[in-house]
């Protein structure tokens, strides 16, 4: 697909932001810097301030304290209206007394764009989003996902400096999501346009994000590649919320090694300096976990208590006396000879594990 810019791509900057609510800090010295044509995914659960930073970002919301820079310019006391910012709401806010055309084009009407470079612009957005049938119709006559497209050529007809996308697939079917997520990636990935995305759903962050920014309590705990995020988590909050993962009883021991069930493993380097005898959680992924011979001296024994069929892989809860229990992921054609109740052997196969302070 060829790229076709609506505009030269933007820088987006947030230096220190920090936005309080009375006594309830909803960010805490954020800082953030999306590139020209990037989209970033701030990631996290309810109350960690990723919607916040958005709405701050939009003009919604001000900042307590802290700077907003667009293209290096100070944005912080720009009204909403003149930051140039497309932005796409949770619930679509498309207005129902007016046609798909006559959503597309409000910005440009507000903007007060000649009638006739008003049309083109409509026409190449229902192009661009594949709405051209529905030009004349309703909200009412749409299906979600294409509500959803008439709100992104909406936030798109203005061309925006940056496009803020606020939870825009949380109202949609699974399999309607998964469509609509991958044509809004096509789409700014065709306009090149600087994209700040906001969601809880971590399978779209993943999936869609140039980076991806873990939220918590207001703080971004890490920022990078969804591969890094995942392979290299550098907290136990983003290991633990960025895929599943085990948090499994261990007490560490000598030469930066940690006892967990029948192992002795590696702890990273930065976690080496808990003492000898301190009692930790060590945090494993599901495919950091493998089946095992009994008579191997390291393995550990369960039994079988949950049995999840998820297509090529089959992820099984084993229950082990005085832990939570411990998942892992298997090929559906290996674990097909265990049933729930079954006696199991596992051990872990990570040569390097992190550690949770207990």
């Amino acid at each position: 697909m060829t790229k076709e810019s609506l505009r030269e791509s933007s820088t987006l900057e947030l230096v220190k932001v920090s936005r309080n609510f009375g006594s309830v800090k909803a960010l805490d010295r954020l800082n953030l810097n999306v590139k020209p044509g990037e989209l970033v995914a701030l990631l996290g659960p309810s109350g960690c301030g990723k919607t916040t930073a958005l709405r701050i970002v939009a003009g919604l919301e001000s900042a307590t304290s802290g700077d907003l820079f667009v293209n290096q310019v100070r944005y912080n006391e720009t009204p909403a209206n003149m930051r140039d910012m497309g932005m796409v709401f949770q619930s679509y806010s498309l207005f129902p007394n007016l046609t798909v055309t006559e959503n597309i084009e409000y910005g440009l009407r507000a903007r007060k764009v000649d009638p006739s470079l008003r049309a083109k612009q409509v026409t190449k957005m229902l192009e661009l989003v594949a709405l051209g049938n529905k030009a004349k119709s309703f909200p009412h006559q749409l299906s979600g996902g294409q509500q959803q497209r008439v709100a992104l050529a909406r936030a798109l007809a203005i061309e925006p400096r940056v496009l803020l996308l606020d939870e825009p697939l949380s109202a949609l079917d699974a399999q309607v999501r998964k469509q609509i997520r991958e044509e809004i990636r096509s789409i700014q990935l065709n306009l090149g346009i600087t994209t700040l995305f906001v969601t809880h759903d971590q399978e779209e962050a993943m999936a869609i994000a140039d980076r991806v920014g873990v939220m918590n309590h207001g703080r971004l705990e890490q920022i990078d590649k969804p591969t890094s995020l995942y392979n290299d988590p550098r907290t136990p909050f983003v290991a633990s919320f960025v895929g599943q993962a085990n948090k499994i009883p261990a007490t560490m021991r000598n030469k930066g090694k940690v006892q967990v069930l029948n192992q002795k493993i590696n702890v990273s380097e930065k976690d080496s300096h808990f003492p000898e005898g301190k009692n930790l959680n060590v945090i494993v992924r599901p495919e950091s976990i493998e089946l095992a011979s009994e008579n191997d001296p390291e393995s550990t024994n369960g039994l079988v208590a949950i049995k999840s069929f998820l297509g090529p892989l089959t992820k099984l809860g084993i229950a082990v006396e005085g832990t939570p229990l411990i998942h892992l992921s298997i090929s559906s054609k290996e674990v097909r000879k265990f049933n729930i109740g079954d006696k199991i052997s596992f051990k872990i196969s990570s040569e390097e594990v992190m550690v949770e302070n207990v």
